[in-house]
């Protein structure tokens, strides 16, 4: 099983379902692996959200001025993209991005799930 972590911002839409997918520098699993989402790691606060299964993963970037993924073709627009992760758009999504991480750009790959 993969752990991943979730600011507390993105717990009501990953339990609602609108959270299907995240964005990571790193990617730690593969299609078929089983994840544990969590909010608090590390923390005492630390809860299980859900356990889940990877249905996707391809790379992308985020800039101010387009994303850009491996594979453009199993992807919606920046917009939906952005919704689909919990933003309000795609410039509240580089906003994220730029403060979480201190720079312009951010590369990473999304993983897209369901919940079991």
């Amino acid at each position: 099983m993969i752990a991943i972590n979730f600011s507390p911002e993105f717990v009501d839409d990953i339990l609602s379902g609108k959270k299907r997918q995240t964005i990571r520098r790193t990617l730690r699993c593969k299609i078929g692996d089983s994840l544990q989402l969590y909010t608090g790691q590390r923390t005492k606060a630390c809860r299980k959200i859900a356990d889940a299964v990877c249905t996707d993963t391809d790379y992308c970037a985020i800039r101010p001025e387009y994303i850009t993924f491996g594979d453009a073709d199993k992807h919606p627009s920046a917009d939906e993209f952005a919704r689909a992760d919990g933003f309000v758009d795609y410039a509240d999504m580089v906003k994220w991005f730029q403060t979480k991480y201190d720079q312009r750009c951010f590369i990473g790959h999304v993983i897209k799930w369901e919940i079991l």
